[in-house]
């Protein structure tokens, strides 16, 4: 695998060390903040109020407000009873797989994990075991499993809220046949989601029923589409809580709190819907282009492309356009070619990257 440096944040294109210039198709700043003059102000301005970080623990005796102002705006955004924010999203999952169990009803006698095909190494928790085939043939068997088991036992199933890096669209209907929801915890991780999908850009929660939805528990990095370098666990109050009183929350240093504030600005002024809808713009329009073709793995209305090509990767190179190939999450993994298109790239990219696909297929 070949390997590429750059001294400057890529945006619609990006220079290599060695001097190219590439169109840059790759990366999860689907929204374009990277860039974003607006959340750049924001941040500029908090500083002089925050300073660049803050050393203290969350639970210390001194607490700076901004963390909760920026939670509740975050909570009102994704339509939920509670959100906490922490340093990032793999400490989301992390953190919350590891009080996850002080969190099943009173009366249970042993407690079952279900981790689906391809789950993100954030949700890896207590007796994990790698999962392997398609994700609706596991979730039917899942509910299945957990209907023919006793009453006393409790369940908690680990998914990610799409597929990454191949791109997968996920049913959770199937989950509607478990026929004791109160028993199970459904934990999903909207990394990949969040910002991106759902009627305002938060996430999967409509395509959970509502009886399971009182059993799930968000976890997501905010690092991806909303621009923010920290992670977000969110859901029921009574779980958030419990998270909040761990010592591995107390321990951990909490994120930039101008990072906090911007988030709660942007989530305030309905910042993020523009730079929504042109994403949702590009996508359109790219699909457009590509129609009638199968090269790549996609779902309606995402931002990602993939194939499991590594070829086009190479040809993509060739013609001036950088996207990613690498194995991911762990260097056993096969790579995978992965097109990112953002809300940042402009007509004539699309179109330069549509003309260099189909040169590939023909």
């Amino acid at each position: 695998m070949n390997i590429y440096h750059t001294r400057k944040l890529p945006g619609r294109t990006v220079t290599t060390t060695d001097g190219r210039d590439f169109l840059w198709f790759s990366g999860t700043d689907y929204l374009g903040m990277g860039h974003n003059e607006e959340l750049r102000r924001n941040i500029h301005a908090a500083t002089e109020t925050f300073g660049n970080h803050y050393g203290s623990s969350r639970s210390n005796s001194l607490r700076l407000d901004i963390y909760e102002e920026a939670e509740m705006q975050l909570a009102d955004f994704l339509q939920t009873e509670s959100a906490s924010i922490v340093s990032s999203g793999m400490w989301a999952g992390q953190l919350l797989m590891k009080v996850i169990e002080n969190t099943v009803p009173p009366g249970i006698t042993r407690i079952i994990y279900h981790y689906a095909p391809g789950v993100h190494p954030a949700l890896w928790g207590n007796a994990f075991d790698r999962s392997n085939g398609e994700w609706s043939e596991w979730a039917t068997q899942t509910a299945r499993k957990i209907n023919a088991t006793e009453p006393d036992v409790a369940h908690i199933i680990c998914t990610d809220a799409v597929g990454s890096p191949v791109v997968k669209a996920f049913d959770f209907t199937l989950f509607n046949a478990i026929q004791n929801p109160a028993n199970t915890c459904l934990v999903i991780d909207e990394s990949h989601s969040l910002g991106v999908m759902g009627t305002n850009g938060n996430g999967v929660t409509k395509q959970v029923d509502s009886m399971l939805l009182k059993q799930t528990i968000f976890v997501s990095s905010l690092n991806k589409a909303l621009g923010i370098p920290a992670g977000a666990i969110w859901g029921s109050k009574t779980v958030v809580e419990t998270v909040r009183k761990s010592p591995w929350y107390a321990g951990a240093s909490p994120p930039a709190p101008a990072y906090a504030y911007a988030l709660k600005m942007h989530l305030e002024q309905n910042k993020y819907q523009s730079a929504r809808a042109l994403l949702a713009d590009n996508i359109d329009y790219f699909n457009a282009k590509m129609e009638g073709n199968a090269l790549f793995e996609t779902i309606p209305d995402y931002p990602v492309f993939c194939s499991a090509n590594a070829a086009l990767f190479n040809h993509l190179l060739q013609n001036g356009i950088m996207a990613s190939c690498f194995p991911y999450p762990s260097p056993a993994d096969a790579p995978v070619t992965r097109i990112v298109i953002s809300s940042l790239h402009q007509k004539e990219d699309l179109d330069r990257l549509a003309e260099v696909c189909k040169r590939f297929i023909a």
